[in-house]
């Protein structure tokens, strides 16, 4: 059975991932799994910092008194993650009558998030974590690093989110991006949406091919052609025609680095209102 893994931590984009990922659910009848990583050192891992600054004596001593708070943190902890899963699979059941199945780990985010991922999910993650709310950056490290290493299809939602009707696919002339469309063309989401396909350059005709295998496929599709700075003009008509999906493809483990860190993609990341779906 398909499924939507939706990676949950008490960050503001909690209840949007939420959501995101039941839409999914009731669009597709794809298995909706929650998980949570328990990601942060005990206190014992800090210990080495002190070596050769204590004695041996007082190394021990101080090592034992950290185990016992280890074994404190650990249970509360566990508790803490427990009650997150518990309060959204509520949330999701109250909201949307969909029952959920909960994943729960210890250790850092990716490893742990890789390990459950299969290629046909689609990974559900906010647009900042814990840990970047609480910095106030405008996008969390593991977006980037689950981008970048997953194998599968990632959406990334803000602190809210509204069920799309539209999305917009933003095309260039490339195999790759040819490949992508291929994708996006046999989606089990977004065949429920009418897409915009668009593309800014000045090759005229660039998007009929793509029209015709879009609507080959049974798509509904509108072609726009657009000048100047990519992200700049995809984000303007984005908000120009109340679009409520941004989709993008990923280049591949090659190219995804130069593609993703600095390029149009980020950009659009960090100043889009809506969600972003990179497509593999």
């Amino acid at each position: 059975m398909k499924r939507i893994i939706a990676c949950i931590d008490a960050s503001p984009c909690v209840h949007a991932t939420a959501d995101a990922a039941a839409w999914i659910a009731q669009k597709t009848g794809r298995q909706l799994i929650l998980l949570q990583v328990l990601d942060y050192r005990f206190a014992s891992e800090h210990l080495s910092a002190f070596g050769g600054i204590v004695g041996f004596e007082s190394n021990a001593m101080l090592l034992q008194e950290l185990e016992e708070l280890d074994k404190k943190q650990r249970q509360l902890a566990q508790q803490y993650s427990y009650d997150l899963l518990q309060h959204i699979s509520e949330y999701i059941a109250e909201k949307f009558g969909i029952q959920v199945v909960t994943i729960q780990h210890q250790g850092e985010f990716l490893e742990q998030t890789l390990k459950d991922l299969q290629a046909d999910d689609i990974a559900v993650i906010g647009k900042v974590g814990e840990h970047a709310a609480e910095s106030h950056k405008p996008c969390g490290s593991n977006v980037e690093r689950l981008i970048r290493a997953a194998k599968t299809t990632v959406l990334v939602v803000g602190e809210s989110f509204s069920p799309a009707k539209h999305f917009l696919f933003a095309y260039e002339h490339s195999e790759i991006c040819q490949a992508i469309l291929k994708r996006v063309g046999q989606s089990d989401l977004l065949k429920y949406l009418t897409c915009h396909l668009v593309y800014v350059g000045t090759q005229n005709g660039i998007l009929d091919k793509p029209m015709d295998y879009l609507k080959f496929v049974g798509l509904e599709a509108r072609a726009e052609y657009l000048y100047g700075d990519v992200a700049e003009s995809l984000i303007a008509y984005q908000k120009q025609h109340d679009i409520g999906l941004i989709v993008m493809g990923a280049f591949g483990r090659n190219k995804l680095y130069q593609f993703f860190l600095g390029s149009t993609t980020l950009k659009i990341l960090k100043a889009s209102d809506v969600p972003l779906l990179v497509v593999r």
